[in-house]
């Protein structure tokens, strides 16, 4: 066998559901309910939520790791990965947003960029068949957005400036990251309008 098919076969995701990476997915998935329940008393909290937060990005490192080195990437496992991301931040900063310790306008901004590449990608998947993949930018904005729930998590009132320097990077982050994955969707639409 030649090892360009052999490429090809290792880069074919696969149908299973039950392997570890899709469960670290699955897990950081449910975190977020504990954490959610430990946000309305976030002062006392603090280490168990900033201790969630270290599982679940450790998670978010070691499913892609796991499935690329060991497992080998499957259906599921493309999809899981980036839905479990969305749903993390999204109840976490609406969580926040209720218990009034993040500001309105930053929690829209960081579920309308979420909800517009869920329904993009989704759109995407449904006329050209391609499931676009989360990019290490998609991911540094994850991670921006992360740092910015544990400074409002590990501080007591007053001002904040390190949050506010996070959510500045982090709206940045979102801009330039959603400009991308609106980039790329017209570029894989117009490639598949060509084909037809």
């Amino acid at each position: 066998m030649s090892q360009k098919r052999k490429s090809t076969q290792q880069q074919t995701p696969s149908d299973r559901i039950w392997t570890l990476s899709n469960m670290l997915s699955f897990l950081r998935m449910l975190l977020v309910i504990p954490f959610a329940m430990l946000l309305e008393n976030a002062y006392v909290n603090q280490l168990w939520l900033g201790a969630i937060c270290m599982v679940a990005y450790a998670t978010d490192l070691l499913d892609g790791w796991i499935a690329r080195k060991f497992e080998g990437e499957s259906k599921l496992g493309r999809i899981i990965d980036p839905l479990a991301d969305k749903v993390y931040i999204i109840v976490a900063v609406v969580m926040m947003v209720i218990l009034e310790m993040l500001p309105l306008w930053f929690v829209l901004v960081v579920v309308l960029r979420d909800v517009i590449i869920f329904v993009g990608g989704m759109h995407l998947k449904k006329r050209t068949g391609i499931l676009v993949q989360s990019n290490w930018l998609g991911k540094a904005t994850v991670v921006a957005i992360g740092f910015t729930l544990l400074a409002t998590i590990f501080h007591d009132g007053g001002r904040n400036m390190t949050q506010e320097v996070l959510i500045v990077i982090s709206v940045a982050l979102v801009v330039v990251s959603l400009y991308k994955y609106g980039e790329r969707y017209f570029d894989l639409m117009r490639k598949h309008a060509k084909k037809r």
